[in-house]
């Protein structure tokens, strides 16, 4: 397996592993994993991703942004296209936030968001080469990510790797999103 930075070509492919990584999440919008990687594919900012390929096809990805801008930016239009109207609004807010919030930390520090890997690579250690490759390939002193308080596997995997919580925020909506807890953990070269 290599792991490496995204190139224009990869667009696709990385909003699909993020499209079936997110299922759960997307489902209220759409339940076709593809169609969502089809709304979503425009707004993928591909310098901020590292893509792991095994075999010549992209199984993992991995996005790190910073204070100057994040991986994915909201496109209503597209939203609209496969959503259908209405829910292509409600995508645009939702999404917006979640997806273009600023991240308030200093430039040397990158924010680590959405370690995906396709559903028939899952179990294989590719989220772990993944993460550990692209914090040697990426120029940050300082990492920052969040996770669901009920994704242990997740944050049993950051831990392995150093990440520290350092805190943790209440969900406001948390009966309709499923957790209790975001989680915010760091990391130091």
């Amino acid at each position: 397996m290599t792991v490496r930075k995204a190139k224009e070509t990869d667009r696709m492919d990385i909003a699909l592993c993020i499209s079936e990584a997110f299922e759960k999440d997307f489902s209220v919008l759409c339940k076709d994993p593809s169609i969502v990687a089809k709304a979503i594919n425009s707004g993928i900012i591909i310098d901020k991703f590292y893509v792991a390929e095994l075999d010549n096809e992209i199984v993992g990805v991995i996005a790190i942004s910073n204070c100057n801008g994040r991986a994915v930016i909201t496109d209503s239009s597209s939203y609209k296209k496969y959503f259908g109207f209405v829910k292509g609004l409600i995508a645009k807010m939702v999404l917006k936030e979640e997806f273009e919030t600023p991240i308030d930390y200093p430039s040397t520090t990158g924010y680590i968001e959405f370690v995906s890997v396709r559903k028939s690579h899952r179990r294989k250690g590719i989220a772990t080469t993944l993460i550990n490759e692209s914090l040697k390939l990426s120029e940050y002193s300082e990492y920052v990510l969040d996770v669901t308080d009920i994704n242990t596997s997740a944050i049993n995997c950051y831990s392995n790797f150093g990440f520290e919580e350092f805190n943790r925020i209440k969900e406001k909506h948390s009966k309709q999103k499923g957790f209790n807890e975001k989680i915010y953990m760091k990391y130091k070269k």
